[in-house]
């Protein structure tokens, strides 16, 4: 915890005497982020039409989650199941006679 105050405490300090122009001129980006975004009143089918291969990977995308996601609850459920099992297996008495001892 000491760690993060004095992290904490040495960041401050050092952002305090590090100059205003120190990351330098601000970015021109080489694309203008309003001319890619889907317009939210147009229909996708019609945005896909013009973007065949960006709708096709976010197709595949989503089948490939499904299948990921399918995949990963049907082991979570055998695990669940297995420990299960185990837990009331350990827990259930033995019903297996023990020997007698022979008297003597």
């Amino acid at each position: 915890m000491m760690f993060l105050l004095r992290a904490a405490f040495w960041l401050a300090v050092v952002s305090f005497f590090v100059p205003q122009d120190f990351a330098g001129e601000a970015m021109d980006l080489p694309f203008n982020t309003a001319e890619t975004r889907i317009d939210a009143s147009g229909k996708v089918s019609e945005w896909c039409a013009e973007n065949e291969v960006i709708c096709e990977a976010g197709e595949e995308a989503a089948r490939l989650g499904s299948f990921l996601g399918e995949m990963a609850m049907t082991r979570i459920g055998a695990a669940i199941e297995d420990h299960q099992e185990r837990q009331t297996a350990a827990s259930a008495p033995t019903t297996t006679p023990t020997p007698a001892r022979a008297k003597s």
